[in-house]
């Protein structure tokens, strides 16, 4: 007859504990009675199972969730950080763990004393701390040894220690500290992880016979630390692979040094991205530029349309291609002469975008004037180079928003100002009085104008004089009053 679970004796429990059966080692583990010798021996069982139900149990002892918060599996490290028995110092153990997870538990767990994070963050930023606190961070878990490391009051002794580290990513800070050797940067190149090989990208001579290796490694941070050398030999764009990661190509797009094979097949590249990285180069030939110029994605010819060198024969066929972004790019080009505006004009939607540019012919603008279209005839009554005749025709438009552009003009002559100062609308008279060269007369005659917007406007010029704004300071509308007298006392 099996004896109860309860009466199991403490040489029964240390013979499930050596059982090759995990499911008997887990009841050694979980059972009220067992030893804490054998308790310690199973916290470095090799079934992980074992070690998380260790990590569960209830009224764990210290020594065995200590032991436990440094397990290489992040399973049990997550169960300890959540397990009621973990005191503060393995709290902080696991706050600075270098998995996010156990971390995200043990912040969970318990509050964080403000000191102890703005400690670790004053390491991180590499700001002067004291030596014990270094020394207490040096102990904890990997994101604390890692900010350690990289400090700069961090002693020799101490990166000596951290190189051997169990950490990847702290060796990986001690030893670029030290200072890598030939033979160290060689040993880099050839490991698994690709932060150790990121590394030897950075650091190998361009001769050294793992360099090859690199340069057709998959991985794109190795490739781009690669790339990222100011010294990068011309010599070596061809042994590249012939189809590197997106994030490579977009890299390689923009290296004025690169072979023609790999330039000719990033013309073609599937990414509109890439090929929009090509189009930026310095130097295109005429045949590159052809081909990025007849791209199907409209993206790419935006960044053809920005080059200064830009052919004219293409900024005239772009000024009336289907994309309206393709059309204003264009339209902002210095290269853009009269011809392709008039050209351009043969496309409605360019109406408005031609009627404000600065070198659209008057003729052009007199046509545009006309337009059935507010914005456009705006457009031509804030252009600068609108004539006399045209403005004085727009001044007396049926729509306010019309006549106030061209009070907006700044080559708005004169008498075209005395006119639009007795404009119906007060918005189109307040832009008169907000012009920088409002002459007085008008500040004079609108400080009694019938819309107290008007009369604010006066009081806020500049050229404003004390007997305007003497007058103003008994307006009816307290608004302006207290403006007038904020200027009269200096504000």
């Amino acid at each position: 007859m099996k004896r109860r679970t309860a009466e199991l004796s403490a040489d029964d429990l240390e013979t499930l504990a050596r059982s090759p059966d995990e499911g008997l080692r887990v009841k050694a583990a979980l059972h009220p009675h067992t030893p804490l010798a054998t308790l310690l021996s199973l916290a470095a069982d090799q079934a992980i199972g074992v070690r998380r139900a260790l990590a569960r149990r209830t009224g764990a002892p210290r020594e065995v969730l200590a032991r436990l918060a440094r397990d290489p599996t992040r399973a049990v490290r997550c169960a300890v950080a959540a397990h009621p028995g973990c005191d503060e110092p393995l709290r902080r153990l696991l706050w600075t763990d270098g998995d996010g997870n156990v971390r995200a538990i043990a912040k969970h767990a318990a509050a964080i004393p403000h000191h102890f994070s703005e400690d670790l963050a004053r390491i991180a930023r590499n700001e002067a701390v004291p030596a014990s606190v270094l020394a207490e961070f040096a102990e904890l878990g990997g994101q604390a040894r890692c900010a350690v490391a990289s400090h700069r009051e961090c002693p020799r002794g101490w990166l000596e220690r951290f190189r051997h580290d169990a950490d990847a990513a702290v060796r990986l800070v001690a030893e670029t500290r030290m200072g890598l050797s030939l033979d160290t940067l060689r040993a880099f190149a050839r490991h698994r992880s690709p932060s150790y090989r990121v590394a030897a990208a950075a650091s190998l001579p361009w001769d050294d016979a793992e360099m090859p290796a690199l340069l057709a490694d998959s991985h794109e941070p190795v490739l781009l630390a690669l790339l990222r050398r100011p010294d990068f030999p011309a010599a070596f764009y061809a042994q590249i692979t012939d189809n590197p990661p997106p994030v490579v190509r977009l890299v390689l797009a923009t290296h004025e040094a690169l072979d023609a094979a790999h330039l000719q097949r990033l013309l073609r590249d599937p990414r509109a991205d890439v090929r929009r990285r090509v189009a930026q180069r310095r130097a295109l030939s005429a045949e590159q530029f052809a081909a990025l110029a007849n791209d199907d994605d409209d993206r790419v010819k935006r960044e053809l349309a920005k080059r200064p060198d830009c052919p004219e024969a293409w900024l005239r066929r772009w000024c009336v291609a289907p994309s309206e972004w393709l059309r204003r790019v264009v339209f902002t080009h210095p290269g853009v002469t009269p011809d392709i505006l008039v050209n351009a004009s043969a496309l409605p939607d360019n109406h408005e975008e031609i009627a404000k540019h600065p070198l659209t012919p008057e003729k052009l603008l007199a046509q545009l004037a006309d337009s059935a279209g507010v914005f456009v005839r705006g457009a031509v009554a804030q252009n600068p180079s609108t004539p006399e005749r045209v403005l004085s025709q727009l001044a007396r438009d049926a729509d306010s928003y019309v006549r106030l552009q061209v009070g907006r003009n700044e080559t708005c002559p004169l008498s075209l100002l005395l006119d639009l100062e007795h404009d119906p609308d007060f918005v189109v008279r307040r832009h008169i009085v907000w012009r920088a060269d409002c002459p007085l007369d008008i500040l004079r005659r609108r400080a009694a104008d019938e819309n107290a917007h008007v009369r604010y406007a006066v009081a806020d010029h500049r050229q404003a004089t004390a007997e305007v704004l003497s007058g103003l300071a008994r307006d009816g509308a307290m608004f302006v009053r207290a403006r007038a007298k904020e200027r009269l006392s200096g504000s």
